[in-house]
């Protein structure tokens, strides 16, 4: 029979609480509140008496947990303004080179191990520890190591009712240690990330619990009318004595439940299948689908377990329908399906705040950023995150997450060994590089990563949003190790594929990784995309790319820099706030612009110049692989966002202000699309919906930098979903020097433009240099001249606003008319602070850095929290490349 399940709403508990028919209290709570550190160069006492008594307060800094050391010391602001000029370099190391003390009061009701259990579980400490309760040392360094190993700690006899003490010795990773890492990214803070960077949570059960509940849901692709689920629990008995229990579990009006007998001490895996449980067999599924392919549903699965009618533990956990497949196509390519459907891979890569620190707020602006983009997915290069909070939002959103370990492993110096390389190696690609020079395991701690890899599946395989595990990035796993992920895998997550590597490998037991990783990490111009068929070009899955640099706007970059080495840009301060090793300068990106745009006059010049390059830059990458789908399957710009404030690798900044890059990837990756192809001239179509459309018309229009209509052509079309039409050439530009304005629209059935599009296109055109590439860029012998839009005859714009709200929102819908003859170029639209005037983040633009033709009018919009207005209805500031200044109230 066939279960059609109907949606219900209700909250899941995370702190203590009464189970239903139990006297035993059973629950979680999280130990985020009341911590303390102390280096333990400057305490002297031992462990014992500090999980015993009382402290020397004044000696220890309140903090948070999860945390790392130094975020502790930062948000306690002992290192005030960390992130302004080279502050964070002039931080003391030496301080951090011997463990530091954690220590935490928690209180428990009515505690009695007789008949109760108590778990601590910790989810993440780095990089070794002792701990202590109430005096007692309850577990050592040396069985509590490694950043990604999980623990679970039986604290029953040591816990107490009333107060108890939790004391953690935390020891720093030393040289080849294998932790979190920002690799040429950022800076490595002097503390080398030690701390308690996830949660440490309190589990309260009676002597049965739950752990681990695993929902693996399969999809019928071939209506998407049917799906099973199958269930797995772990359940354990913490007693002496044999026990009769009832485990029960609900999926909405779904109920279904085996009884279980428990040995002394044991504990099982028990498994609910849809063969023996039909209502496991769900008709009509809401189903988990990726951003911008429709909604992504989710179910909350509740197990119970009860012995004589007593609630002894319960356990939540939220899960999505869908069904994720992998395969290579006629040209080797790895590709993904969701649901049955290909599925485009459009993903940028993730990072955590420089000190790991938790940020609830920022992270739930992040994801809607990602989500605002049209992106669908994001690669976590190190399995990032304090707890599953992040995860939990991709999953709501539709973010599709590719997970993996970092290279900082692969690369002999990030572990403290000498590189070697011989001339000529620099043009290696980086799978022949990293492979030629990577670093030997030893069998422990071959065994440390796969229990890395054991502990970190376990705790995120419900999690929809994961649509693959990666054993490698730059290098892949040795045969041995490979063995033992898929191993993991088969035992604990069949739902997903494993992926050998995120570079090009191929592997004796997983065969070809089908991905590519050639580059470029550093500004190339948009023909690049469409001309390279060898390194990172647009063809196959390019799993880590970009066009390196995007500065940001003049507000952040003030942020970050000190005034007296603000100008001029290419300085030893702008480096410090670039990448590391290659990227450690801005030359490339700096040159690039002055020869294109002209050399700024200022700072405030070159920050609005820089947007237009930003902009330029990223949207021919999204471009070239959506028009070239199915030669294309995947591109993840590299990166989303920096861990700390920076010039590199970022579609907003640290403080969450949107870039030029930011609009462009917008542009880009929209579901419906009209593009330009810089190669071939050509303009191409695009539907990455679930819906053919029958009729749309393109309409083409090209203008000189006096306004003057040079061109103009229509074609209509059916445009198939999931497809792409190449359409017509636009002519040779003529003459000189020259800038021309190449303006596209898509029109549906009743002539509605539902996507547009505008580019700046120079007689003088970008040439790159083909037989100087390096692995990370290809340089250009000829750069596009846009010195003409330089002297663009002024436009003028009106603008007028409409303000709404909501309780938690302020909407301000923002018509801007170009009154004039003149095309008005790159405007940008800011929301300010009715006060201060300052932009305010974050900052939810439905399109901005636009141009208007003569006398047309656009309607955009924006949103924001309220409290990051103040409360206060804001203002908007426009400004363009040839329109004057206007502050909207």
């Amino acid at each position: 029979m066939k279960k059609t399940v109907h949606f219900l709403y209700f909250s899941l508990i995370s702190l203590a609480f009464f189970g239903c028919n139990s006297k035993t209290k059973i629950g979680e709570i999280i130990l985020s509140q009341g911590w303390t550190i102390a280096p333990s160069t400057e305490i002297k006492k031992d462990g014992i008496s500090l999980s015993s008594g009382a402290i020397d307060a004044e000696k220890w800094t309140k903090t948070t947990v999860p945390n790392t050391v130094l975020g502790a010391l930062v948000e306690a602001g002992t290192y005030p303004d960390i992130f302004m000029g080279d502050n964070l370099a002039k931080v003391p190391k030496e301080q951090f080179e011997s463990p530091w003390w954690y220590r935490n009061t928690f209180n428990l009701d009515d505690f009695d191990n007789k008949t109760e259990h108590l778990k601590l579980l910790i989810d993440g400490i780095n990089y070794k520890a002792n701990f202590w309760l109430n005096g007692e040392q309850i577990a050592n360094k040396d069985s509590i190591i490694g950043a990604f190993r999980q623990f679970e700690l039986n604290i029953s006899g040591q816990a107490k009712s009333g107060e108890n003490i939790l004391l953690v010795e935390i020891f720093p990773p030393q040289v080849r240690d294998f932790y979190m890492g920002f690799v040429d990214w950022a800076p490595t803070p002097p503390d080398h990330y030690m701390g308690i960077f996830r949660e440490i949570r309190l589990k309260r059960s009676g002597k049965v619990s739950i752990d681990a509940s695993f929902v693996a849901p399969d999809v019928n692709t071939s209506n998407l009318e049917e799906a099973t689920l199958t269930i797995n629990v772990e359940v354990s008995n913490h007693s002496n004595a044999s026990k009769n229990v009832e485990l029960k579990g609900k999926i909405e009006d779904i109920t279904f439940q085996k009884e279980i007998t428990l040995q002394p001490f044991e504990k099982t895996e028990v498994q609910f299948s849809p063969v023996e449980y039909q209502e496991l067999n769900i008709d009509k599924p809401r189903l988990w689908w990726p951003n911008g392919l429709g909604e992504a549903n989710m179910y909350a699965l509740e197990m119970s377990l009860t012995e004589n009618g007593e609630t002894q533990d319960v356990h939540n956990t939220k899960f999505g329908i869908r069904k994720i497949e992998t395969y290579l196509n006629n040209k080797g390519v790895r590709g993904y399906k969701v649901n049955g459907r290909e599925v485009l891979i459009k993903s940028a890569g993730w990072v955590d705040d420089l000190f790991l620190r938790y940020m609830p707020e920022k992270d739930a602006a992040q994801i809607r950023y990602v989500k605002e983009m049209n992106l669908n997915s994001l690669r976590f290069e190190g399995i990032w995150g304090n707890n599953h909070n992040i995860y939990d939002l991709c999953d709501e959103n539709g973010i599709l997450l590719m997970m993996g370990w970092s290279c900082q492993w692969e690369w002999p110096d990030y572990l403290g060994e000498v590189l070697e390389k011989t001339e000529g190696d620099e043009n290696l690609p980086i799978n022949e590089d990293v492979a030629k020079y990577g670093v030997k395991l030893s069998p422990d701690e071959e065994t440390l990563l796969s229990d890395y890899f054991r502990d970190q599946v376990k705790w995120l395989r419900n999690h929809p949003s994961i649509f693959t595990w990666a054993g490698g990035s730059d290098a892949m796993p040795a045969p041995s190790l490979e063995k033992r992920y898929v191993e993991t895998l088969e035992k604990y997550d069949q739902t997903r594929p494993f992926l050998i590597s995120s570079g090009d490998f191929e592997s004796s037991i997983s065969g070809k990784s089908g991905m590519k990783m050639y580059g470029p990490y550093e500004y190339v111009p948009p023909i690049y995309w469409y001309e390279d068929k060898e390194l990172g070009g647009a063809y196959g899955f390019n799993s880590e790319v970009g066009p390196g640099p995007q500065i940001p706007t003049i507000e952040s970059i003030k942020k970050m820099i000190p005034a007296e080495k603000l100008w001029p840009a290419d300085n030893d301060m702008w480096n410090y706030h670039s990448g590391r090793k290659d990227f450690n300068t801005l030359g490339v990106y700096l040159k690039a612009l002055n020869a294109k745009l002209g050399e700024p006059k200022n700072l405030e010049d070159l920050a609005f110049k820089a947007q237009i390059l930003n902009y330029e830059a990223i949207r021919p990458m999204f471009e070239s692989h959506v028009m070239n789908r199915p030669t294309t399957t995947g591109v993840v710009q590299w990166m989303l966002n920096s861990p700390w404030p920076e010039f590199y690798w970022q579609l907003y900044d640290y403080y969450l202000k949107p870039t030029g890059a930011y609009y462009g990837t917008k542009k880009a990756a929209s579901p419906l699309a009209i593009m330009y192809n810089y190669y071939d001239h050509s303009i191409h179509l695009s539907n990455d919906t679930k819906t053919d459309l029958q009729s749309v018309t393109a309409e083409v229009k090209l203008f000189n930098t006096k306004s003057e209509l040079v061109f103009e052509k229509s074609f209509t079309t059916k445009l198939d979903k999931n497809g792409t039409v190449n359409g017509l050439e636009i002519p040779e530009l003529e003459g000189k020097n020259q800038t021309y304005f190449l303006d596209l629209k898509l029109k549906n059935e009743s002539k509605e433009t539902i996507a547009d599009n505008f580019y700046w296109l120079a007689t003088q055109t970008d040439q790159m240099d083909w037989e100087q590439k390096f692995w990370f860029y290809t340089p250009q012998k000829q750069y596009a001249d846009f010195s003409a839009l330089n002297n663009l005859p002024n436009a003028k714009i009106d603008v007028s606003q409409e303000v709404s709200s909501t309780s938690e929102e302020y909407e301000v819908t923002l018509t801007l008319s170009n009154s004039s003859n003149k095309i008005a170029f790159f405007i940008e639209a800011e929301l300010i602070d009715a006060d201060s005037e300052e932009a305010i983040t974050p900052v939810f633009w439905s399109d901005n850095y636009i141009s208007l033709l003569p006398k047309e009018s656009k309607t955009i919009s924006v949103k924001c929290y309220k409290k990051d207005a103040g409360n206060k209805e804001p203002k908007v500031k426009v400004k363009g490349y040839n329109v004057d200044n206007v502050v909207v109230k």
